[in-house]
């Protein structure tokens, strides 16, 4: 319908009516003009279309994480090779379904996204073992994919599943990144665990709120020794580095002006691709090196 509007709209004649008087003003201009407008329509609804992100295939895959089965959804992309696959952790009493947008996000640029839900509640550190264990899988070649190298993933946590991922980011060097999305350590350990980190990191931040442990999160990001940046995203909620949320997280944690989940989606996402993009370099330089 708006597409059809729009065509009717460019085609008005002077009186600014349709019908006849359109057919008139057509045909009073050259096949060559009529093109051109037609052309012009074109491009614009194709453009349209194009900005449009790109579909994801989703499923859920069974497997067993610390001796516990437990669901993982997949998020691939609908178009050719993968650029990377970006390993997911939900945050306290939370669950994978808490991070679908992200999840279809990640696939839409290319990345594929694999989300479990933890087996642990409290257990951060067997929560990180439990990533660990992922990781290892997917390296030999799990859940329905290809063996993927580790310096092709990327590791993302959201309050403590950013603590989860980085306990697990700790013990897995040659990773392409870490991403703490908000990351709560209510434990002291963290700071300890991201000093052992060898990969780049980002860490983006909520504003203060019992949440984050009033912005605990910044403190990780300054033992990181490979920080690529800490950002925070003014005015968000720590509600918005999850998507769908829900009320109860709104209440308990606050609520963000529109569009900051939405933001710290995009954000994590071009985060994943420059670390993404830092690995590939990485990668080429090692073979030059080797055929040197």
């Amino acid at each position: 319908m708006t597409s059809g509007a729009a065509a009717g709209a460019s085609v008005r004649d002077g009186n600014g009516t349709g019908g006849a008087g359109a057919a008139r003003w057509a045909s009073r201009k050259s096949p060559r003009t009529v093109s051109q407008l037609l052309l012009a329509v074109f491009l614009a609804w194709a453009g349209g279309v194009a900005a449009q992100p790109a579909p994801s295939i989703v499923r859920t895959e069974a497997t067993a994480l610390a001796d516990f089965p437990t669901a993982v959804d997949v998020y691939q992309p609908s178009f050719g090779p993968s650029r990377g696959l970006a390993v997911v952790a939900h945050g306290f009493t939370r669950s994978r379904e808490r991070h679908r947008d992200l999840g279809r996000d990640l696939a839409g640029e290319g990345i594929v996204a694999v989300i479990p839900d933890l087996p642990w509640a409290v257990d951060h550190w067997a929560n990180g073992d439990a990533i660990v264990e992922l990781v290892a899988k997917l390296e030999a070649g799990a859940l329905g994919l290809a063996p993927v190298e580790r310096s092709r993933m990327v590791l993302i946590g959201t309050s403590a599943g950013g603590l989860t991922t980085l306990l697990a980011a700790a013990k897995l060097p040659g990773l392409a990144g870490w991403i703490g999305l908000d990351p709560v350590d209510r434990t002291g350990t963290g700071a300890d665990a991201a000093a052992q980190l060898t990969a780049p990191a980002v860490v983006l931040l909520a504003e203060r709120s019992s949440c984050n442990l009033y912005g605990s999160g910044k403190a990780l990001g300054r033992a990181v020794p490979r920080l690529l940046r800490s950002k925070l995203l003014e005015g968000a909620s720590h509600c918005d580095f999850e998507s769908p949320t829900n009320n109860f997280c709104r209440f308990i944690c606050g609520r963000s002006p529109p569009g900051t989940a939405e933001l710290a989606r995009e954000e994590t996402v071009d985060a994943a691709l420059e670390m993404l993009d830092i690995a590939t370099l990485r990668r080429s330089g090692d073979r030059s090196e080797r055929a040197d």
